[in-house]
This record gives C-alpha cells, sequence and structure tokens, in this order.
C-alpha cells in the first residue's frame, strides 16, 4: 500500500477500482432489473422492492467510488484521455439523481418508500441515466482500460476494491466528488455515519 491513503492493488482475489466498477456494474444492472418485476402493490412485492432499492442506493455508491479514484489516476493526459472524460461525465450526470434517491429513502423502511411521496419516479429516472453508463463502462469502457492500464505503472494507483467499498459514503454531493469522498479516515467515518444513519435498512434475505 502507498503512502497518503492510496492503496494500490496487491491483492489479486480483492481486486483493484478497475475490478471494483465491473463487479457494481453487473450488480446493478441484476438489481435494476428485478425491480422493474417488483413493482407491484401487494405487501411482499413492496418489500422486495424496497429492499432492492435500498441495496441499489449501497452499490451506487461504491460505485461512484470506483469511479472517482479510477479518474483520479487517469486524471494526467494521455491517450486514454477520451475515456477518462467519459467517466467523469458519468459521475456528473448520475449524482443529482443520485442524491435524491438517497435523501428519499434515508432512515425509511424498504416497505414504505414509495408510500406519501414519488419514488418511483425518482428511481426509474435514476435507472434511465445510470443504465446506458454501464452498458458504456462494460462494454467499451473497462475493456479500453483494462487493456491499456495492463502494462503501466499507473495501475499500482488504483486503490483496493476493499478500500474503496468501506470508503465510500451514500451521502454525495451532487455537483461531483468532494475532496472528503478521497479522504482516508473522514471518508471511513462518514461511510459507517451513513450506515448508522438509514435504519431501518433492508433486510439481509437474499433475493
Amino acid at each position: 500500500m502507498s503512502a497518503g491513503g492510496s492503496e494500490s492493488h496487491d491483492n489479486a482475489s480483492d481486486g483493484n477500482a478497475l475490478d471494483l466498477l465491473e463487479r457494481e456494474d453487473r450488480e446493478l444492472q441484476r438489481i435494476f432489473t428485478t425491480m422493474q418485476q417488483k413493482r407491484g402493490l401487494t405487501v411482499e412485492e413492496r418489500v422486495d422492492y424496497g429492499d432492492l432499492a435500498k441495496q441499489s442506493i449501497r452499490h451506487l455508491a461504491v460505485r461512484e467510488a470506483a469511479l472517482v479514484d479510477i479518474t483520479r489516476v487517469l486524471a494526467d493526459p494521455s491517450q486514454l484521455g477520451g475515456v477518462a472524460g467519459r467517466l467523469e461525465s458519468n459521475m456528473l450526470e448520475g449524482r443529482p439523481h443520485i442524491d435524491r434517491v438517497e435523501k428519499m429513502s434515508r432512515g425509511i423502511q424498504g416497505m414504505n418508500l414509495r408510500i406519501g411521496q414519488d419514488f418511483d419516479d425518482a428511481m426509474l429516472e435514476l435507472i434511465d441515466v445510470v443504465s446506458p453508463q454501464i452498458e458504456w463502462e462494460l462494454n467499451e469502457g473497462l475493456p479500453e482500460l483494462n487493456g491499456s492500464l495492463a502494462h503501466s505503472d499507473r495501475a499500482e494507483q488504483l486503490k483496493s476494491a476493499t478500500h474503496l467499498e468501506s470508503h465510500a459514503p451514500t451521502n454525495l454531493h451532487p455537483d461531483g466528488p468532494r475532496w472528503w469522498e478521497s479522504a482516508p479516515v473522514l471518508s471511513r467515518i462518514l461511510t459507517v455515519y451513513d450506515h448508522l444513519r438509514d435504519f431501518p435498512r433492508a433486510s439481509k434475505r437474499r433475493l
């Protein structure tokens, strides 16, 4: 691990920010697809939908942490500038929607998310924005980055997936990343605080 809290990819089983972004993108695809099937009004459907919504917010936060780290490493001018620019654009486009959904869900039991507020429309708008981004990342952006960084020193500058997962606050600024999201101690404190603040949380049963 390098100095200044920038953990490198020194654990192959853990992976780095690129590995994490791919995992989160695929998991969000699964969640979004399942949510579309759970939009009914029965108690069971409302519970399942609410649990998936809570899960999606956490996975979106982790995905953002991976995007922040990748764009940090690719910030210098290079042949990857186009990919880095697209990733940064994805963050800026999606954050206002993530912020809205996170605030609407905070502290509310999953089965009650759609009661008294237009949560479903806000969630659908988020899915409409993020889904094309995920498709591009999986089909174009990540393959190009993985191929180009495979023999580059910059790959070693990426933080580990474990570090990013444990330092990913769900309360994200809608206008873009803030310095504290990359500050190891503060981001960890805020991540734990966000978990504690969002009670009751999604149930732990598998969907």
